[in-house]
């Protein structure tokens, strides 16, 4: 038996080989309604294995009418206060997005306007919104009327070193915050769980920093300044033993009851440091006799002064990557934009025009890449997101705010077919040149680095994500100076896309999520890594991260007989 069997919308179809297209066929009825649908579809082949997959469908409603009017207009908005500065038409341009290159877009614009650079622009074609960026400069030659903008894609406007973890310095914590609590002792020493157990009346000990769950804690806000802090790995609260509030008594993780023996206060100290008050009386979270060893039991003990209060005193450490693997990657791109451009202490930097929506919460538990010195490109990092895990950013106005969409959508692929649709210049390059390995000779040691197949750099050579490539060896006489060499060599990387093809008067944004079935019939997963739009009617597009599915194999092994 060699048969494909097609489920959609509830009823099951035969797919029929087509011996002159080497495919695959099937006539399915379709829905009245447009849309993305799935297909499950099951094989069997002639030695009686079986093999299942689902295909993304996708439904096309009926087409609207466009009035086309060739007119291409571009709005500029002050990148304070997001008013309208001036309204251009533009005849000559050419729109790059391409969020991996960060490649420019050049517009040229036969008027002098009150634009300047980091201004905010929407380029509208036919009445439809096609770019939104931003502007890195205006040149002008000798007096023309001609002004020629360089515009960077929108997403720059978050082209900034964000902090990663940060020590509070604020008695306000974040109902549903994730926190650890360092020792002022030794810092390398936190509050931890004993032997990271789940079970009620376990120990609250102090312990060497190992990044496990059993040393975070999320905090949720009873009352101004009244938390419970539990622990991420169990789900139990911080618990003072028996409800007993005297000296010496232990501290301990139980089911979370609200209760006084859970409820714990903040006091900021001058130094910066915290002090943990329990509710239920002057007591205070206390290393039981200053001891910094692994093991030192946390009990609570009235307030001690001098020299000796710093077996009180803790760094109260917000970790924001948690916020990703418990709730969602969207939503901790959505707080990082919240407190670095809208909300942010200084509040001379704040976008209040910015208006941040999340549609979809993806729990990864993942971590920031590149952060150097507890710092990160917030930029750098959303181009990555968008690759790696199909967060994608939709920009509009509404009620005089620019929102910001946060969306996966890589469930919701556009199904591309080379061979039906209005396209031409289709090409396909399979290969890469690029530096793998850096080599750096010092006076004293080599320094190595190495890429990984997310383009992000380790000096792990027993990674099992480092990409193939070239190795390059240089020298720097100071160790300190090897690794922003090895850096330098890595950026100056180019990469080959896998396909680029043009399509007919046809927008879709960067991170668009597509099937793509190619002039071979084969069908691939892929997204929109880049786009250039000029005066041509034609869009070109470039895709990436190219995957073959399982009924790609199922071809090339019938074709095979």
């Amino acid at each position: 038996m060699n048969e494909m069997t097609i489920n959609f919308n509830e009823k099951n179809y035969i797919a029929k080989y087509n011996e002159q297209t080497g495919y695959y066929e099937v006539n399915l009825e379709a829905p009245e309604i447009g849309g993305i649908y799935e297909a499950d579809i099951t094989y069997t082949d002639l030695f009686g294995q079986s093999y299942e997959d689902t295909q993304v469908i996708q439904i096309l409603a009926k087409e609207k009418i466009k009035i086309e009017t060739n007119i291409v207009t571009m709005w500029i908005f002050d990148y304070r206060d997001f008013k309208v500065k001036d309204i251009v038409e533009i005849s000559d341009y050419e729109i790059n997005i391409d969020e991996e290159t960060n490649a420019n877009s050049i517009i040229k614009v036969l008027k002098k306007t009150d634009a300047k650079s980091k201004d905010i622009v929407m380029i509208k074609k036919n009445n439809e919104v096609v770019y939104w960026g931003i502007i890195d400069k205006i040149q002008n030659e000798d007096g023309k009327l001609l002004y020629e903008y360089t515009l960077k894609y929108i997403t720059n406007i978050f082209d900034e070193d964000v902090v990663l973890n940060r020590n509070i310095e604020t008695e306000e914590l974040k109902n549903g915050g994730y926190y650890r609590f360092r020792s002022v002792l030794n810092y390398s020493k936190v509050i931890d769980v004993s032997g990271g157990s789940k079970e009620n009346n376990a120990n609250v000990q102090l312990w060497e920093l190992n990044d496990t769950d059993a040393q975070k804690w999320r905090a949720e806000k009873l009352e101004d300044n009244i938390y419970a802090f539990i622990c991420v790995n169990s789900d139990k609260a911080m618990d003072v033993l028996n409800e007993t509030f005297s000296n010496n008594t232990n501290i301990q993780q139980y089911d979370y009851k609200q209760n006084t023996a859970q409820k714990w206060s903040l006091i900021y100290l001058e130094n910066g440091y915290f002090k943990v008050k329990s509710n239920g009386g002057a007591f205070y979270v206390t290393i039981e006799g200053g001891s910094t060893e692994n093991g030192s039991n946390i009990k609570i003990y009235e307030n001690i002064t001098g020299d000796d209060s710093k077996k009180q005193e803790f760094i109260i450490e917000e970790l924001v990557e948690q916020k990703m693997w418990l709730e969602g990657i969207e939503d901790f791109i959505a707080e990082t934009i919240k407190e670095n451009f809208i909300e942010n202490k200084d509040t001379f930097v704040n976008r209040e025009y910015l208006e941040i929506r999340v549609k979809t919460h993806t729990k990864i538990k993942t971590s920031v890449r590149n952060v150097t010195d507890n710092l990160y490109n917030l930029h750098t990092w959303i181009t990555n997101c968008t690759q790696l895990y199909g967060i994608m950013f939709t920009f509009y106005i509404e009620n005089k705010k620019l929102v910001i969409e946060i969306e996966n959508k890589s469930l919701n692929k556009e199904l591309i077919d080379v061979n039906a649709q209005p396209i031409s210049n289709y090409s396909e390059v399979f290969e890469t040149d690029v530096v793998s390995k850096v080599e750096v000779l010092t006076n004293t040691a080599t320094y190595y680095l190495y890429l990984l197949n997310d383009r992000t750099t380790t000096t792990d050579s027993t990674n099992q994500n480092r990409a193939e490539g070239r190795t390059e060896r240089t020298f720097t006489s100071n160790f300190e100076d090897a690794e922003q060499k090895a850096l330098d060599i890595m950026k100056s990387n180019t990469y080959n896309h896998n396909i680029t093809f043009n399509y007919l008067d046809r927008i879709m944004k960067v991170g668009t999520p597509i099937t793509i079935k190619t002039k071979e019939s084969l069908i691939h997963d892929t997204y929109i890594s880049s786009i250039k739009i000029t005066q041509n009617r034609f869009v070109e597009y470039t895709c990436g991260n190219i995957r073959i599915k399982f009924i790609d194999k199922l071809l090339k092994e019938r074709r095979s007989k």
